[in-house]
């Protein structure tokens, strides 16, 4: 049974495939491997992906290329000057996001506020209200 998780030796080593026949493991075995390979991969599902993050530790890599790059006098200039474009642009999408985020999170204030509101006024208003609220949200 050992010999069945053995590498294959027709196939030889590469770094391209596995080095063994993943059809010759148990699926108990298949499973396990798989968990393990998702607790290593990135996420692949946007609820589960931290853009702030993801952006903040490309802006550092890239600024740390840059450093490394700019006084670096054996790179060609416009190799240097497309690092100092790389950063400026990491810096303009975390801008953008923290903008997105206010925005986003101000509008959850207003809308906390107005039910809070909504539920001192008629039931009657607040219903009419509520309906072309509704309509002027699903219109877009």
């Amino acid at each position: 049974m050992a010999e069945e998780f053995s590498f294959d030796k027709k196939l030889g080593p590469s770094p391209d495939r596995a080095p063994f026949v993943w059809s010759a493991l148990p699926v108990s075995l298949l499973v396990k491997y798989r968990d393990e390979i998702l607790q290593n991969l990135p996420p692949t599902e946007l609820d589960k992906f931290n853009m702030e993050q993801e952006l903040l530790l490309q802006y550092h890599c890239v600024r740390e290329l840059q450093n490394e790059v700019i006084s670096d006098e054996t790179i060609p200039p416009n190799q240097r000057a497309q690092v100092a474009n790389s950063v400026a642009s990491v810096l303009n999408k975390i801008a953008e996001l923290q903008t997105e985020v206010y925005t986003s999170e101000r509008f959850k204030n207003i809308e906390n506020l107005l039910v809070r509101t909504l539920s001192k006024l008629p039931e009657d208003l607040a219903a009419e209200f509520l309906d072309q609220y509704e309509l002027l949200i699903n219109k877009d």
